[in-house]
């Protein structure tokens, strides 16, 4: 059963979000490169720190913006507020992943595809939002957390544990967003491969795949609800009289003299 709706929040532009992603960025930004220039500037002193920035932007993407929205109550339209949510964020990633390739030597197509890598990636942390936010219970929310942080987290594990083991496991880094960003703005101005094509091809698919999974269930609880709704209606009036007494019980009538009899609506049920 879903929440009452007084616990419900309605779909609100979300301006804390905005204040709370600038000031990420803003850390990310400070963290990974500094406030001090280089000695040299160039583009090979700026690229490690311009690489760690977007790891900070990633893990905020994917585990920071969920663990916010599954902190916080019920919606009730949890996709539609992920959607705005997304609208926001990936539009901040614009104004930041666009402008490093000043310091940068990645060529236009290697930053559209950290751009797409980036949006599929948060994408995917968007369908696992949406659907646990439709409920205040806490199992599902803590599941949805888990898939986040695990999403993250179990590529870059068992990479490092091929490299402790002795097997080749590098091939597996575009299972997470953490380490397929790093991989991608390691390679300075060469082409992209047919692989990491093939890599986000894949990347977008499954997001695709996990929206349109979550609209088909919503749509299929959304119709059982209201199927519910219009079988209580009808049992509800198929239990009413002609005069709108329940169960036969004739209608509230006052009496006003001999054999008159005046109706009067009977008092609303609480």
């Amino acid at each position: 059963m879903p929440p009452p709706a007084t616990q419900l929040q309605p779909l609100v532009l979300p301006r804390g979000l905005i204040l709370l992603a600038s000031i990420w960025l803003i850390g990310s930004w400070i963290g990974a490169i500094g406030l001090r220039m280089p000695v040299q500037p160039s583009a090979a002193s700026y690229e490690p720190g311009v690489r760690l920035m977007l790891i900070g932007l990633t893990a905020g993407l994917t585990i920071a913006w969920p663990l916010l929205r599954l902190s916080q109550r019920a919606s009730r339209v949890p996709a539609r507020q992920v959607v705005l949510d997304l609208i926001v964020l990936l539009a901040l990633v614009q104004v930041v992943i666009w402008p490093v390739r000043l310091v940068t030597n990645w060529p236009t197509l290697r930053t559209a595809a950290l751009d797409a890598t980036l949006a599929g990636w948060a994408l995917l942390a968007g369908a696992i939002v949406a659907s646990a936010t439709a409920t205040n219970r806490a199992g599902p929310r803590h599941l949805a957390m888990a898939a986040c942080v695990g999403m993250c987290a179990l590529a870059p594990a068992v990479t490092w544990l091929g490299v402790e083991s002795g097997f080749d496991a590098v091939d597996l880094t575009w299972l997470s967003p953490l380490t397929a960003i790093y991989a991608l703005g390691g390679e300075g101005g060469a082409p992209l491969r047919g692989e990491q094509w093939g890599q986000i091809a894949w990347l977008t698919v499954a997001a695709a795949a996990s929206w349109a999974t979550l609209s088909g269930f919503n749509a299929l609880a959304a119709r059982r609800a209201r199927k519910k709704e219009s079988g209580a209606r009808g049992q509800d009036s198929g239990t009413r009289g002609p005069g709108g007494g329940g169960h036969g019980t004739p209608s509230p009538t006052l009496l006003r003299g001999p054999g008159e009899r005046v109706w009067e609506p009977p008092a609303p049920s609480c």
